[in-house]
């Protein structure tokens, strides 16, 4: 297996279309992590000579539907496997005579559908090699070739089927010297890739990218677990300068639908999806309002995700990839020396009504224990308490209830509403609960429990993550917070409003999880999360005994 392939494949079009698939799952069995596809003209590549010379492939409908079925079977058959459709020799235009290819990561085989290379010594094929290697860059310095071994297969159907598609070959793609179009571009995936691959086919100087930033990402689907603004940019940028490195590129952030689409005098044409069409018509209204050229408008259509669940969407997208991210592990667990290894703890926590108690119930539902410091909080400034006579020295006789305990429903307001009394509490309470937490740890320790939750709101803003080996945190959208505590503690709006701004948000609590799950979908959903981590993790404890 090697990690970076060059698959060069030089059968017609048409047929290419056909064996996509199959040529795919043959090729994710020699390469693991990265392939670079490049497209070799038929009628050039059987010219009888080995040496291999760069020549152009005319950009037409044809080419668009093999560029599509090529990433929609890297979907579907090798998701393992991160594609690049190279597409500098593409084009209607002359060919650069300076065409090269620089890669990020060295290709280390050179794999091939050539019949004529597969027949051809071994004098020869080093001649083709060698020739590859000075218009691709870098590989590997001891650089295989390989062919692929279904190339003499059904040739027949495949020559009447190449017949049948001429007239489809026939349909040359128009160009445009400046193109834009916009996108979250969240993990870069198939749906994606085509997209960015069509702005190119049609861009001839120059492809001008928004990435969505800020409010709009508000209201996507788990927006706290979009990938950094940043790493969004850089991972688009990475892509064209990949599969069309003489196209110029402006690739920005942008906080509303417009973005440089309606100040850019030079662009000619915007690529969207069925989704984003009345977007491209209000840019077009915008762009006449100040005088510049109207753009044409060219479509693609979404791509069927093969591997989507029940509550997944049907299409390749971003939010079904976020989805997916539910219940694994997203950022690497970090030894904690300060604690035994056993039991192993988990820290869940999350915001007010984000579902961490049914969660911990599911937890120990598959055999867990846990620790409710929530329930310890109340505990902790109990009459006759070192906590208690802290918080009446701190806060007054006025919170006594009649019962002489500390009357909860007329402390909440007083902190609630000011940050500054919130600290002063915390600073009584917290360390009390520490210690009940600690003592609790320590009997689940002598009873030999493999797995303790450590359920607490609070744990990062109080500390107790040195408490634990990893973070879980629970998120739910703002709003459905606000609806189950006013529904459940039958509070207004306002005063929910306050508990919640006081607390750490759910993009902080992600930036420092482990793992991450949501309760805002069905029961099963939920579950299947909480199967998921986990599972995980008793696989991870089973080879760490």
């Amino acid at each position: 297996m090697f990690e970076t392939g060059l698959l060069i494949l030089t059968r017609p079009v048409p047929v290419l279309i056909q064996r996509a698939q199959q040529i795919l799952t043959e090729v994710s069995d020699k390469v693991s992590q990265t392939l670079y596809v490049h497209i070799h003209p038929h009628n050039a590549a059987h010219n009888h000579n080995a040496a291999f010379s760069m020549a152009p492939l005319p950009c037409n409908n044809a080419f668009r539907d093999l560029m599509t079925k090529l990433y929609s079977s890297n979907s579907s058959v090798c998701q393992h496997l991160d594609v690049y459709v190279l597409l500098g020799n593409v084009t209607n235009q002359n060919l650069s005579p300076h065409l090269r290819y620089n890669f990020p990561k060295p290709y280390d085989i050179v794999l091939t559908d050539s019949k004529y290379i597969a027949q051809e010594n071994s004098h020869q094929n080093s001649l083709f090699l060698e020739t590859v290697k000075s218009h691709f860059n870098p590989c590997n310095k001891n650089v295989i070739l390989q062919t692929l071994s279904d190339i003499e297969e059904n040739s027949k159907s495949l020559a009447e089927e190449t017949e049948k598609s001429n007239e489809a070959e026939d349909v040359m793609l128009k160009s445009y010297k400046e193109v834009v179009m916009g996108g979250t571009f969240d993990r870069i995936h198939a749906g994606h890739k085509i997209l960015l691959g069509e702005g190119c086919l049609w861009a001839e100087n120059r492809l001008v990218i928004g990435v969505t930033a800020g409010d709009m990402n508000r209201k996507k689907v788990l927006p706290e677990l979009i990938s950094p603004l940043e790493r969004r940019v850089k991972d688009v940028q990475h892509f064209i300068e990949v599969v069309k490195p003489e196209l110029g590129h402006w690739v920005t952030p942008i906080t509303d639908m417009y973005g440089p689409s309606i100040t850019e005098p030079g662009l000619q044409c915007i690529v969207l999806s069925e989704e984003t069409k009345k977007g491209g018509e209000m840019i077009n209204k915008e762009r006449e309002k100040k005088g510049l050229q109207i753009l044409e408008q060219q479509m693609i259509g979404m791509v069927e995700d093969a591997c989507h669940n029940q509550y997944e969407e049907h299409k390749i997208s971003s939010s079904s990839g976020r989805k997916r991210l539910l219940g694994t592990l997203i950022n690497p667990v970090k030894p904690n020396p300060s604690i035994p290894d056993r039991p192993y703890v988990i820290g869940l926590t999350g915001g007010i009504a984000s579902g961490k108690s049914a969660l911990c119930k599911r937890l120990e539902g598959l055999g867990a224990v846990s620790v409710d410091c929530d329930k310890l909080g109340h505990v902790a400034y109990n009459k006759g308490t070192k906590a208690y006579d802290e918080v009446i020295a701190a806060f007054g006789e006025d919170i006594v209830a009649e019962d002489g305990e500390i009357n909860r429903k007329k402390l909440g307001p007083i902190v609630f509403g000011d940050p500054d009394r919130l600290k002063l509490l915390n600073s009584i309470v917290w360390p009390a609960i520490s210690d009940m937490a600690k003592e609790k740890l320590r009997k689940y320790s002598e009873e030999k429990r493999e797995v303790v939750v450590l359920e607490a709101a609070l744990l990062l803003e109080a500390g107790w993550d040195n408490l634990v080996h990893e973070i879980w945190t629970s998120i739910v959208p703002r709003e459905e917070a606000i609806t189950r505590v006013m529904d459940r503690n039958k509070l207004p709006r306002e005063e929910v409003e306050k508990r919640l701004n006081s607390q750490m948000s759910n993009e902080e609590r992600v930036e420092r999880a482990n793992v991450v799950l949501c309760t805002l979908w069905e029961y099963d959903y939920t579950q299947q999360q909480v199967r998921l981590s986990l599972g995980f993790l008793l696989f991870f404890l089973s080879f760490s005994h």
